[in-house]
């Protein structure tokens, strides 16, 4: 596998270069740019060559959940975001546009978008959440499962790309037949910018479409869904100049016009890249809208129950297992419990977050026997279901708010911990220690409660999201470093270390035995009550 990608490496090399000179001309530049669109919202990064932050953005957007389960998204919402963050970030006097030497994307993967000979979006972007298509994915299983597990090192759940395909094709059939071109997130806003139409190697495996063994796209695989390879963009390298700012975008946005553009990659991939991780065995717990527990390797390590995907290193890989609802529970819980203080905290430019682990620190670990499942989105590792719903187990009288703020936390650690029962399966997974990354790291507490239920200290990077990771893939494909480890290390360090308490590990390995028997009880209910609100 290696010398395949050896030698597309090789064959890339001279249009990769040729497209850097010409972008970057003979001007001197010292900044880079990161832009990352999460399921929340998008955040813009500026550093310089020494890893500092510069500046930064960010610009929240919706998503639409028509029907339970459901995830969709609008993609001018991204292109709106874009305007704003990279409007912000160059308002900041440290920044100029002129100094910018490159420009790195990253996004959430497996999320497509469909447009027509016309440039036109088809319909809204079904997103990676989004659970519509999970009989389609059953079905895919059971009739080509081990053909699809064989060539994309995957097996189909609702989260992948291709069910949601097949999902289009059998209820909206006028719309798959419209079909053009496909982009994933990530590489519609740039080929806004750019107007280059291409995706890198890491979303194109998260599409269920990829042969990731020969680096292409399989024909077999799209056959299964009646797809034409052709509307597939062409893949490149995370780090390759793919194309240079255009007029437009550098009149609206106030970029430089020709500021070069790389391919970039998944918001995990650039997330865990920039936290550090180019070491094999190393392990990322990921605390944002969803949850990530994910091993970083020098070869692909396929599992049924994990997602395997080339890394941002060119020659790693990095295995992910990953839940629906992580910081988004705790969201929920803000919008559900916590008004009141939100709309307080607003008025005072206090956090409302901070309000909410203030609370939660007042109720003991356990939160009294207040169990909480996360599953406002159904279940990906290792249930990988649809179905499954959210749910506070044990409830009683003396339960306040606190316990439930508590619970939040303590539920989310336990469904990572579960993940990770997944990755002690995997040969050379035994780590000693985690990376804590996300947005969900900014809470002492949260990080503590981590640590704890695993059993094993944490460190949370100074600088730890995807845009950052994607201004450093930047830097390294626009030659302001030599390769992606000098990078990393010249750039990265940590911020805070936490060490587990453990008379409260054994005590959370105890209730997360309960939390287990709980989703093995209710599992059968979560099915017949899907049943119900799917009427």
């Amino acid at each position: 596998m290696k010398s395949i990608f050896n030698a597309f490496i090789k064959a890339d090399y001279e249009a990769m270069t040729n497209k850097k000179n010409n972008c970057l001309g003979e001007v001197a530049m010292q900044q880079l740019m990161g832009v990352d669109f999460g399921t929340g919202g998008c955040k813009a990064t500026i550093i310089n060559a020494k890893g500092e932050i510069l500046a930064t953005a960010f610009s929240e957007y919706p998503s639409s959940h028509l029907h339970p389960g459901w995830s969709e998204q609008d993609p001018q919402l991204w292109i709106k975001a874009f305007d704003e963050v990279v409007a912000s970030c160059l308002s900041n006097e440290m920044v100029s546009a002129q100094q910018i030497a490159g420009i790195g994307f990253s996004a959430s993967t497996h999320n497509a978008v469909l447009t027509d000979r016309d440039g036109n979006v088809i319909r809204p972007c079904i997103m990676w959440n989004d659970q519509r298509s999970a009989d389609i994915a059953k079905r895919l299983d059971r009739e080509h499962g081990d053909s699809i597990f064989k060539i994309s090192m995957q097996h189909p759940t609702a989260t992948w790309t291709m069910p949601q395909l097949q999902w289009v094709r059998e209820n909206e059939p006028e719309n798959y037949a419209r079909i053009h071109r496909i982009f994933f997130i990530k590489d519609y806003v740039r080929y806004m910018v750019t107007g280059d139409w291409c995706t890198d190697h890491v979303d194109a495996q998260g599409s269920l479409l990829y042969d990731a063994a020969n680096w292409k796209w399989s024909e077999e695989l799209c056959a299964i869904i009646g797809l034409d390879p052709a509307v597939l963009p062409p893949v490149k390298r995370s780090k390759e100049i793919i194309g240079c700012v255009n007029q437009a975008t550098a009149l609206r946005t106030g970029l430089r016009e020709g500021t070069p553009v790389i391919a970039g990659c998944s918001d995990t991939a650039a997330e865990d890249y920039g936290s550090g991780a180019v070491e094999e065995g190393q392990l990322l717990v990921k605390l944002a809208t969803a949850g990530n527990v994910n091993v970083i390797f020098n070869g692909s390590h396929p599992h049924p129950k994990t997602y395997t995907y080339p890394y941002a290193v060119e020659g790693m890989w990095y295995t992910v297992t990953g839940t629906c609802s992580s910081a988004s529970s705790y969201r929920w819980l803000r919008d559900a419990l916590y008004q009141v203080e939100k709309e307080q905290c607003d008025a005072q430019e206090t956090d409302v977050y901070q309000k909410m682990d203030e609370d939660a620190s007042q109720s003991p670990a356990g939160a009294r026997g207040l169990i909480f499942h996360p599953y406002i989105l159904g279940e990906r590792c290792p249930y990988f279901s649809g179905n499954f719903r959210a749910n506070f187990f044990g409830v009683s009288v003396v339960h306040e708010k606190k316990h439930f703020a508590r619970a939040v936390l303590e539920g989310v650690a336990y469904s990572l911990y579960d993940c990770y029962q997944v990755v002690r399966e995997l040969e050379g997974a035994a780590a000693t220690e985690i990376c804590l990354i996300g947005g969900g790291a900014k809470s002492p507490l949260w990080c503590q409660i981590i640590s704890d239920v695993f059993g094993m200290p944490v460190n949370r990077p100074l600088i730890d999201d995807s845009s950052f990771g994607g201004a450093l893939l930047a830097g390294v494909g626009v030659g302001l470093f030599p390769d992606e480890i000098t990078a990393v290390r010249q750039c990265n360090r940590n911020k805070s270390r936490y060490e587990p308490n453990m008379k409260n590990h054994d005590f959370y390995v105890k209730l997360f035995g309960l939390y287990q028997k709980v989703v093995a009880a209710a599992a059968p209910i979560w099915d017949e009550l899907a049943g119900i609100a799917n009427q």
